[in-house]
């Protein structure tokens, strides 16, 4: 109970602090600081993924403009609601496959002609095929369903850390900001690195009355590193699409 008591504390401390100026610059400056210090707690409400930079300076030298969007939660869990009804159709469909398939082999075992035997052992095969491939397709729509589920999960840590609510997300309405914040940092061995902070504020509202919320860090990386990831998702999209076309073409 106290621990709880402590985070509320906690958040309230830094929504305030934030409320002030830039807040996604704010943000920035209290998790330096709270490197500073070695302050692990609050580093840990303030980034999704902690960084302990060992540093002696920093400087923000760039913050780009917000990029407003609608809160994606509602969208995935709609999504999933739809996924989850596809799925229970095709495992419908490969049951029904499997019990064709379990009478052609019944009825083998019932068979004493060759010829009858042999069209009812093609009969199998194909339908062993059939069954494998219906079963695949329920696989790939629980890798969805999982990669989906997770989303959300994701989503409703980022809502918690950043509007204070851990549950009864479907009373809210509401909207997420993102911003890019580069940090030109000296570090204590003298080098000097620039850094890409990713900052992400959900702001929910209830009957059109917004709940207090402050940016939090979703991505700390350096420049370098930060490039190479987005090079390397871009690569990753074009094969996908590269392969999704190709799939078209040979239907």
């Amino acid at each position: 109970m106290k621990k709880i008591i402590l985070l509320v504390a906690l958040f309230s401390v830094i929504v305030t602090l934030t409320s002030c100026g830039k807040a996604e610059e704010a943000a920035v400056s209290s998790y330096f600081h709270a490197m500073q210090i070695n302050d692990k707690d609050t580093m840990a409400s303030m980034a999704v993924e902690p960084k302990d930079i060992e540093w002696k300076a920093f400087k923000i030298t760039s913050t780009s403009e917000p990029v407003e969007m609608d809160l994606e939660l509602p969208k995935l869990e709609k999504k999933l609601e739809e996924l989850n009804k596809t799925k229970m159709a095709q495992v419908d469909i490969a049951l029904e496959k499997k019990g064709l398939l379990d009478d052609a082999e019944f009825e083998i075992g019932e068979t004493s002609r060759r010829t009858k035997k042999s069209e009812l052992e093609q009969k199998v095969a194909d339908l062993k095929a059939e069954v494998e491939a219906e079963e695949q397709k329920v696989k790939n729509i629980q890798a969805e369903t999982n990669k989906l589920s997770q989303q959300i999960k994701v989503e409703k840590t980022m809502i918690g850390m950043s509007a204070g609510i851990m549950e009864n997300y479907e009373m809210y309405t509401g909207k997420t900001i993102n911003i890019k914040t580069i940090v030109n940092v000296t570090l204590t061995n003298g080098e000097i690195k620039d850094y890409v902070f990713l900052l992400r504020k959900d702001i929910m509202s209830m009957e059109d009355k917004a709940r207090p919320s402050r940016y939090v860090i979703t991505k700390i990386e350096t420049v370098e590193d930060f490039d190479k990831m987005q090079q390397q998702k871009e690569e990753n999209v074009q094969t996908q699409s590269q392969e999704v076309t190709e799939e078209t073409t040979e239907q």
